[in-house]
Order: C-alpha cells, then structure tokens, then sequence
C-alpha cells in the first residue's frame, strides 16, 4: 500500500498524468476562444503530448504557450484553410443529405470518407507543425502523403478522432456527459493517444531528415 500511495508509485503516477492531461485541456480551451486561434493552440497541444510520449517532458504552461508563440502564424494560416474546406465541405453534404435516391446515398458515403481523410489530415498537419520546421505548404503537402503512407495509422487516428465525436452525439445524455469529458479531458487524451501512434510515424521522419529540421526542446 505504501509503494501503491508513494509519489513515485503507479497510483499517484497515474492521477499526475490525468491532472496534467485536464490542465493542457483547460489550456487547449482558453486559447481557443477567439476561434481562429484554435490551429496555433491545437498545435501547442501537440507540441506537448509529441514530448511526453517520448519523456522529454518540462514544464507544461511554459511549453504550451511558448508552442503557441511560436507557431501561431502558420498554425493559424492552416487553421484557416482547414476551416473553409470544411465550412464546403458541411454544406455539400447538408446538400446531398436533402437527396432521396440511390446516388445521393451513395455521395453521402463518399462524403463520410473525405470527412475522415480531412479530419486525418489535420491532425498530422497540426503534429508536423509541432515537430518540424517547415513551410505551410509543404506541411500540408507531407500530412496529406501521410495520410496515404501511413494509412494503417490513418485508420488508427480516425477511429481516436472522430469515434469519440459520434459517440458524444448519439442520444442526449451522451452529449451531455460528452460535453462535460471534451472539456476536461477528452480533447488532450485524443492528443495523448495520437501522440502515441504519431511517434512512430514520424520515427523515420526524424531519423532521415525528411523534413527541413526537428524543433528545438522546449525545457
């Protein structure tokens, strides 16, 4: 029970890891209020997790925010760009739901697919502008190669994404409970879980040099 309660313990190592995870959440939230912050503050969640799933973890607020500095151009530039195409992308499909024949059914599966490639997409834009020093548009060049590349952990980040998502929606009281774990700690577990998966991906990306540098570790 001793070594159980022990601040090196597992217990206590577990309930850390879930306080930060809730702090990084409250973090992701509060620098997303204006909206078009929300690509330089997904991209500071990430900085974060990408850190602690390979233990070079320090101090959380100072690396979030100085993440969030720092890439707050091209983040934002990318958050743009991924929100109109979505904004298209929701009203083509609120389009083709209005459709009663076999087509429209058939588009709207189509739709479902492309749905889940753009919400892959962002999620390895986002991580790479976290990890590496790159342009805006080979950012996005190389998540969208990724997203084909590496199409197992494509799958894999998907079902993390937006499998939660559809569950928050299914009946009233999931959203209400949904609401209440998104703003606590469902979006950096997400993080946390893709972190995981994204380690790999970008293993060989770090070993080879394929993209222009690794950022600096932020202490």
């Amino acid at each position: 029970m001793r070594n159980l309660l022990s601040p090196e313990g597992p217990l206590m190592s577990l309930l850390t890891k879930i306080a930060y995870s809730a702090y990084l959440n409250v973090l992701w939230f509060i620098c997303c209020l204006p909206i078009v912050t929300a690509g330089a503050s997904t991209t500071a969640l990430y900085t974060v997790m990408l850190k602690r799933v390979k233990n070079e973890e320090g101090y959380i607020a100072k690396g979030f925010l100085k993440a969030f500095k720092e890439n707050f151009k091209q983040s934002t530039i990318m958050w743009i760009i991924f929100l109109l195409i979505s904004i298209v992308f929701v009203v083509d499909f609120a389009s083709i739901k209005l459709m009663s024949d076999k087509i429209g059914g058939i588009l709207q599966i189509l739709f479902l697919f492309m749905g889940a490639l753009l919400a892959a997409w962002m999620v390895y834009a986002f991580a790479l502008q976290a990890r590496f020093v790159n342009t805006v548009k080979n950012t996005l060049k190389n998540a969208m190669i990724l997203v084909f590349a590496k199409l197992p952990f494509t799958v894999l980040i998907v079902l993390l994404t937006v499998g939660p998502v559809l569950v928050t929606f299914l009946t009233v009281r999931t959203l209400v409970i949904g609401v209440m774990v998104w703003f606590f700690a469902g979006v950096s577990l997400v993080a946390w879980l893709n972190s995981y998966l994204l380690r790999f991906v970008f293993k060989k990306l770090e070993e080879g040099g394929e993209q222009e540098s690794q950022k600096e570790e932020i202490s």
